[in-house]
């Protein structure tokens, strides 16, 4: 029987293959080089919004899409030759890639049964130890904290060892990313444990019993308790004796059963019908994937890709089963309640974060080659000679106080001229010097190069995550905060460029230097410290690099507004608030702080103080506008000094074969708004401007913006004011910057081993193929065999030239990861307007008044709601409000009290205050709207 079995899963698996062969050779090939001819075109292959062929590709190709309102663009997406088979069976008819996979855990349904009431009675079992836990520091006067001596209490029981532990060992570690915390993951775990009282146990709780019981939980917990209900102290004792099921494929069924239910929490607050929903998880796809044959398939490895499966195909009906079970409310409020009383989730667990998919916390094998790779001793760049040493410069980073991954630095050169003479370096004004600045970023590749497993952890989550409680880095923190970031007195690896700058601030093309470098940071400072260094003079004169740096970052914002950048169409942009929180140990909850941000000021320095400027927004300084600056001027200098580099063909020069040399960079490119075809826009703006209403046109500027796009082509970007743009500033932070980094630095390689080609001079051994993407063994021998030859006539070697070909071994495909950042921005809006609605609720809570704040008329959103957009000065926040009094004129001041505040719904609401005032009344006047 067991062979007959394996017989029909490997045919079915055959079978599986076959139908999915197709969908993924269209939208991925299956090896890991990409031949020239299924490559993604050369321009706009990526988008600011989701790539329409990206996506198409997703929705057409995922089990969760039936329809395929998008086929005919994929269609006129393809390529001449190839054929039109996408998705279609040898007779035409549609495959289906959503059939699933086999089971070979199948259960009766006596069994689900009896695996449901073990987990069932295992959570009941959990909120009775947390129930009795509470009584007993009530009862001994102490505080209510479940963190700390509750939860020894609950712990205190002994166990069975591990080791002998058959449904721990099962559990253990099936719960991550499913908890924000390793401590909700923890007590996941622990629940399967068994204690050594109840080891010899041959009975599992009876039905009936544990039907009772989920009642008195249920009431206990959400308060409807009535005459009929009994308090879960006097029920029945059976819930002490459960007996660990002697079929692991019962414990199987209950751990996924409890995986379904988490899920099912994670739904809460979706709206909208299924096919919305399927776009919010859209960018976990992958070619091929395909349900399992039914609900509670057991899963061999719970890794990140099983993880990303899990949470793609959002199988929630086990879930519903469990509470079902449990008789307790079948919704998704109702599963995150459930969450929160077991003490796996808290009170602000982050559902949208857990649901999207984002890697919450590195898992043990990803921490493992982080660590190797701190020990990677291979530096194709020092091997090669192109590693400078320019530790003599003096390099500042400048970041907030908390940060702790530094990936830039700055430091000026004095360059002389021909006609100065003076050996003096110090003394900033002799007019005849020149001045170089020099923009250091931390050299990741040389530490996560391509194709090494700690890039592989990079890849599955594409972006840093911030958020208002903490930061998910891309890179595990040992590489993140250690040996990648760029801190003081050590030897720092980078990727330096350097610029020289006109008078009117533009770039100097024929002076862009870009090189590996070996650097040495003489300051860390914070922008508070160097803007008090500039505010007492010392920043222009024993730090006078910090005062240059000043005057060029004034001069580049100068010449930036003049060509047009968004600091000089928006002059007064809207500011906005930012909202962190941090956990108290002793409190048992987050302290939330508001501070409020402004993003630039066309230029100047500071925000001038005086009238009609908003009291409660905090100035762009000095450091920021350096800063800002130096990593545009950087991405600039970029895109300038590609477009003056050559292509290498595979030419002979010399007699010699020639290592085909081409780079490729991802452009940000932004056309200019188009105000011809929006005359009475564009006038109404103007309008604003000249009324003095700064917000409002901040706000109604917006709608002219063009979306931001992507493309091998360089092109100019409107919102910069700058020719051309590319990205490479935060490779530490973003993975489409790292791979810049490996582009810019094979180029530069291939260029120095053509250069060594020409001189006659070996390929050093050391240097792989991945080193430069492609595969340099053929061409290692025709330079041994050309190195003996010593006469120009046909001999062997040119036989081997004409036969020589260079594989790509790894293309570097700036698409990927995109679907993780796109899906990165809206958890970070989430995270944000939870926390911002939290801040509110907590005024709302602690003020015996009412809490009103003053706020100004953005402009209208829909007139016939009466729908308007507006800006809530002391909370930094746009909002929508419904006019009580009718039509709103642009730039009116209003008075709102909050009437309703729901962090967790999304839900805030204004109404008209009875009276001007309330506890964020001011003498100060607000801003000119």
């Amino acid at each position: 029987a067991a062979a007959t079995l394996c017989l029909f899963i490997h045919h079915s698996n055959n079978n599986l293959n076959n139908n999915f062969s197709k969908v993924s050779s269209f939208v991925y090939p299956k090896t890991s080089t990409i031949p020239s001819s299924t490559r993604p075109p050369a321009a706009n292959w990526i988008d600011e919004k989701p790539p329409l062929l990206f996506w198409n590709q997703i929705l057409l190709s995922s089990p969760l899409s039936r329809s395929t309102p998008h086929q005919g663009n994929l269609q006129a997406a393809r390529k001449p030759n190839q054929s039109n088979n996408f998705n279609r069976s040898s007779n035409g008819d549609q495959s289906s890639p959503s059939k699933r996979l086999p089971n070979p855990d199948k259960l009766t349904k006596e069994e689900k049964e009896q695996s449901l009431q073990y987990l069932a009675s295992l959570i009941k079992r959990r909120l009775r130890q947390i129930k009795d836990a509470k009584q007993s520091t009530l009862e001994n006067d102490v505080s209510n904290d479940l963190d700390s001596k509750q939860r020894e209490k609950i712990e205190s029981a002994e166990f069975v060892t591990e080791e002998e532990d058959v449904a721990y060992q099962l559990a253990k570690g099936r719960f991550i990313d499913l908890a924000t915390t390793v401590k909700g993951e923890k007590i996941l775990e622990d629940m399967f444990r068994t204690p050594v009282a109840l080891a010899a146990s041959e009975s599992l709780t009876s039905a009936a019993d544990d039907t009772q019981e989920s009642k008195d939980v249920n009431n206990e917990m959400t308060g409807n308790n009535d005459d009929n209900s009994n308090n879960i102290n006097n029920s029945d004792d059976n819930i002490d004796t459960i007996q660990t099921p002697t079929d692991p494929r019962l414990i199987k069924h209950a751990i996924t059963s409890l995986q379904s239910l988490l899920l099912y929490a994670m739904q809460i607050g979706i709206k909208g019908p299924t096919e919305m929903q399927n776009k919010l998880v859209r960018h976990l796809f992958r070619p091929g994937d395909a349900p399992q044959e039914e609900s509670g398939t057991w899963i061999p490895e719970w890794n990140g890709e099983a993880i990303r499966r899990f949470k793609f195909f959002r199988e929630t009906e086990l879930g519903k089963d469990v509470l079902a079970a449990l008789i307790w409310k079948r919704t998704a409020q109702g599963a995150r309640d459930l969450m929160v009383e077991l003490g796996v989730w808290g009170r602000h667990e982050d559902t949208a974060l857990l649901r999207s998919g984002f890697p919450i916390r590195f898992l043990e094998e990803e921490e493992r080659v982080s660590k190797e790779a701190e020990n990677n001793t291979h530096d194709p760049d020092r091997i090669l000679g192109l590693r400078k040493d320019l530790r003599n410069f003096k390099v500042y980073t400048i970041d907030g106080d908390s940060t702790l991954d530094i990936d830039d630095g700055i430091s000026v050169e004095v360059l002389k001229s021909s006609d100065d003479k003076s050996n003096d370096t110090t003394d900033p004004d002799n007019s005849q010097r020149r001045y170089r600045y020099w923009i250091h970023i931390a050299d990741v590749d040389r530490w996560a190069p391509r194709g090494s497993p700690l890039l592989k952890a990079a890849e599955r989550r594409g972006t840093s995550l911030y958020l208002a409680t903490s930061t998910l880095c891309m890179f595990p923190p040992n590489m993140s905060s250690g040996v990648m970031s760029l801190e003081s007195y050590d030897d720092k690896h980078a990727l330096s460029l350097g610029v020289e700058l006109n008078a009117d601030g533009s770039i100097i093309p024929s002076s862009i230097l870009v090189t590996p470098s070996m650097i040495q940071v003489d300051y860390r400072l914070s922008y508070d410290q160097v803007d008090e260094m500039l505010d007492e003079g010392v920043g222009y004169t024993e730090e006078w690099q910090i005062g240059a740096m000043l005057e060029a970052a004034t001069k580049r914002r100068a010449h930036r507004v003049a060509h047009g950048s968004t600091e000089g169409m928006v002059p007064f942009p809207i500011p906005k608030g930012v909202v962190s929180a941090e956990y108290d140990e002793e409190k048992g909850d987050y302290d939330v702080s508001l501070k409020i941000e402004t993003t630039h000021n066309s230029g100047a320095n500071v925000t001038l103080e005086g009238e009609g400027d908003d009291p409660y927004a905090s100035p762009v300084s000095s450091s920021q506008l350096i800063v800002t600056e130096m990593m545009i001027m950087a991405g600039e200098a970029i895109g300038k000094w590609h477009q003056a580099q050559t292509t290498q063909e595979i030419t002979a020069s010399d007699g010699l074969v020639q290592l085909p040399n081409e780079l490729k960079l991802p452009y940000r490119r932004q056309p200019a708004p188009d105000f011809k075809s929006r005359e009475a826009e564009s006038r109404h703006m103007d309008f604003l401007y000249a009324m003095n209403k700064r917000y409002p046109h901040a706000w109604y500027a917006r709608r002219f913006f063009n979306s931001v796009q992507v493309s091998e082509d360089a092109g100019p970007h409107f919102g910069m004011g700058l020719e051309c743009y590319v990205q490479w500033t935060s490779p530490i932070r973003r993975l489409t910057d790292l791979q810049v980094h490996a582009a810019l630095k094979r180029y530069l390689r291939k260029k120095r081993i053509n250069l060594l080609i020409q001189k006659g001079i070996p390929i050093p051994a050391d240097i792989a193929s991945m080193d430069v993407g492609c595969d340099i063994t053929q061409l290692r021998e025709y330079i041994n065999t050309a190195s003996e030859e010593k006469d120009n006539s046909i001999t062997s070697s040119d036989k081997v030239k004409e036969s020589l070909k260079f594989k790509t071994v790894d293309y570097i495909d700036y698409s990927s990861g995109l679907g993780m950042i796109f899906a990165a921005r809206p958890i970070q809006s989430s995270s944000s307007s939870y926390w911002h609605l939290e801040y509110i609720r907590r005024l709302v809570d602690e003020s015996i008044d009412e809490v009103m704040f003053e706020s100004v008329v953005l402009g209208c959103v829909n007139q016939e709601r009466c729908q308007y957009a507006i800006y809530v000065y002391a909370l930094g926040l746009e909002h929508r409000y419904v006019s009580e009094t009718g039509k709103l004129e642009e730039g009116k001041k209003l008075w709102l009290k909050v009437s309703s505040v729901n962090p967790k719904m999304g839900l805030l609401t204004f109404s008209l205050a009875s009276k001007s005032g309330g506890i964020h009344a001011q003498p100060t006047s607000a801003p000119a709207a």
